[in-house]
């Protein structure tokens, strides 16, 4: 997987395809996303800009973490977790490589 690019402070965002087994999967069922960095947890409650699965695009979730604070510039693969009514507990979507630009 490529690595994607988040710059603080910025509006750039991140436009992922979540797919299993090929298919993009249907993500209006979702109730909640949640990236860690590093053991430093971002979640949508509160932030519903910055995780957004409603584009209208089966499948895409796109993040706008501009806003994160305590994360410093560097790598990271960032677990990304997704919630809806049947998984309470989430469905873990993998680890996106990213790099933190200051």
């Amino acid at each position: 997987m490529d690595k994607e690019i988040l710059y603080l402070s910025r509006d750039n965002r991140i436009d992922l395809m979540l797919k299993a087994d090929g298919s993009a999967q249907d993500l209006s069922g979702t109730t909640h996303a949640m990236a860690i960095f590093s053991g430093v947890t971002f979640t949508s409650v509160g932030r519903a800009t910055w995780f957004d699965w409603t584009s209208g695009t089966t499948g895409e979730l796109r993040l706008k973490l501009s806003g994160v604070t305590g994360v410093s510039p560097g790598n990271y693969d960032v677990e990304l977790i997704l919630f809806d009514a049947t998984n309470t507990n989430g469905i873990v979507w993998g680890e996106i490589p990213i790099l933190v630009k200051g």
